[in-house]
């Protein structure tokens, strides 16, 4: 970004530098030397100056040939360049101007004109830089309007703009220039600056209070014969942009002009340029706004799928955690009542129990003696002593199903402990009796050692859902082997059929909760996939492998040092 207090001054003269630097210093600038055009260059890379004064001779780079790097790069092209010389010809600061520069001064030109022509190309480039007409066409004849009151000077100044290739138009007063300027749009005003009536310093300050900062910048040339200090200062002082007396020869007030105009062109240009660049930006930024816009929209989208996948998740998982609530109360229930059953049948139980044993031994002891009996008496005794031993082997299998339902009642309870797994497979056989006699024939191959330390009421649930599963998988008659045994570190319990079978497209969804293949009203599906939570939370696994039409084998593994503290 440019500094618009610093001024560059390239001069390979230490006191002329020095001096140049005390004389701007002095009006409030700050300035920065370089004594070479090399190290100007190296200087703008790190800061732009608002100004450059350029001393035409330099070692290395001459001045001509920096103002032309400088206005090669379109970010320092707009900086004003001032050519400052010893060299007091026409001819030098002819090639001066050419070369590029905005202005020349000579040093042997009084401090007061340098620092008149430092402020009138400051204050007319930032004037420039705002308010450029975008839509002009970059070749075009510049529009040049002479106002003068010699007619001879006037047309004499036209004819050499014509042949400049200008377009020129003429007013031989300040008034008649002024409406002239009204009606159209020119580029440059050439005025003179003592004329009868409304001189050229009125009509310059009429040009500076007429202009807006949306107008195009409108370059004012001040002509006199009196070529003073004064008159130069008068001239700047009311909003010129430069002065040339009319005793200089043509070539050179034309080197001048050019200089202005192409100065104007390229603020021009430089606008045009970043109008462009602004449009592009404004063009990025609400392709960037859009772009966002829509990723809000997609991200908005993606979350409320999510959080509608969450809440279908959470309703799942609720609905799953209310089913098995369910169940385990149900369980929990079934375990009382088995429990109050059992009791109430093992009192009378035991009386009857009693009662048959000290009946046969009577008629033991009276079968005795039957020698004082007549035949008939004694195939009585005899009768009824073998229906009382019947009656006591039926007694005694009553008493094993309460004891196995006593077995079920307690492994129901919810507390982790150690469990004979035989005794809760066989209560949970007995239970489902009903469904497998005469149908399905039951294997059991148990190990010797068949304690477990685990949650007894869960593991008997999970026992219960896998063989109840198997009895269903058997629609005719059929074989379920059970088995238990050690792998490794885990307990391993067997559950084989030989039913129905697992279709390969349903074997990987059969731990979904509510999945199930059996008709409808008799299943819920949430069997295996409570079975799956409850081992899983004793740090197990179930593995399920099925051929369609031979069976499936349900294998349960849980760790034979699960500790119930870590499980809570």
């Amino acid at each position: 970004m440019t500094d618009q207090r610093l001024i560059m001054i390239v001069e390979d003269s230490v006191t002329q530098a020095i001096r140049l630097q005390f004389a701007l210093e002095q009006e409030g600038f700050q300035s920065v030397i370089a004594a070479s055009g090399e190290e100007a260059l190296e200087l703008i890379n790190t800061r732009l100056p608002s100004l450059i004064i350029v001393d035409y001779h330099l070692p290395g780079i001459q001045g001509d040939e920096l103002c032309r790097q400088i206005h090669m790069d379109i970010t320092t092209r707009g900086i004003p360049l001032l050519m400052l010389t010893s060299d007091d010809t026409s001819a030098v600061e002819l090639h001066g101007l050419e070369s590029g520069a905005d202005d020349f001064v000579a040093k042997s030109e009084d401090p007061e004109i340098l620092l008149l022509r430092v402020h009138n190309l400051l204050r007319k480039s930032r004037h420039q830089a705002v308010g450029v007409e975008v839509g002009r066409s970059l070749f075009r004849r510049s529009r040049v309007l002479v106002i003068d009151d010699s007619n001879t000077y006037r047309q004499s100044l036209a004819q050499e703009l014509t042949d400049e290739g200008c377009d020129v138009v003429i007013a031989p007063s300040g008034p008649e220039g002024l409406v002239e300027l009204g009606r159209g749009d020119y580029d440059c005003v050439m005025v003179d600056m003592v004329m009868p009536g409304m001189d050229g310093i009125a009509v310059c300050k009429e040009l500076a209070a007429r202009r807006s900062d949306d107008a195009a910048p409108l370059v004012v040339l001040m002509l006199s014969a009196y070529e003073t200090k004064e008159n130069v200062a008068r001239a700047l002082e009311a909003g010129a942009d430069d002065f040339v007396g009319k005793s200089t020869g043509m070539s050179v007030l034309r080197a001048r002009l050019r200089a202005l105009l192409r100065r104007k062109f390229l603020l021009e240009q430089n606008q045009r340029i970043l109008d462009v660049i602004r449009l592009r930006e404004m063009e990025t930024l609400r392709a960037k706004a859009e772009k966002e816009a829509a990723e809000a929209r997609a991200a908005l989208a993606e979350g409320l799928a999510k959080a509608n996948r969450e809440l279908e998740e959470a309703n799942a998982r609720l609905r799953e955690t209310q089913v098995h609530l369910i169940q385990s109360e149900k369980m929990a229930s079934l375990g009382q009542l088995v429990a109050g059953i059992a009791h109430e049948i093992n009192n009378p139980l035991s009386f009857a129990l009693s009662n048959v044993f000290s009946i046969e031994g009577w008629l033991t002891s009276v079968l005795g003696d039957s020698g004082a009996l007549s035949a008939e008496h004694a195939a009585l005794l005899e009768k009824s002593r073998r229906r009382i031993l019947d009656t006591g082997q039926g007694l005694e299998r009553v008493r094993e199903l309460v004891v196995k339902l006593r077995t079920f009642s307690r492994l129901d309870q919810g507390e982790f402990k150690s469990i004979d797994v035989r005794d809760a497979l066989e209560s949970v056989l007995l239970f489902l009796r009903h469904k497998t006699t005469d149908r399905i024939a039951i294997e059991r191959h148990y190990q010797r050692d068949n304690m477990l330390a685990c949650y007894a009421g869960q593991l008997n649930q999970v026992l219960m859902n896998v063989v109840a599963n198997a009895v269903d998988a058997i629609a005719d008659k059929g074989t379920i082997t059970i088995t238990t045994g050690r792998d490794g570190g885990m307990f391993m319990i067997t559950v084989a059929d030989t039913g129905c079978g697992i279709q390969p497209e349903h074997l990987e969804r059969i731990f979904d909760p509510f999945f199930t293949t059996k008709p409808v009203g008799q299943g819920t599906g949430l069997g295996l996939s409570i079975s799956y939570g409850i081992i899983t939370h004793h740090r197990g696994r179930i593995e399920v492998s099925s051929t369609p039409g031979a069976g499936t084998s349900v294998r349960i593994l849980v760790p034979l040092d699960l500790r119930g503290g870590s499980e809570t």
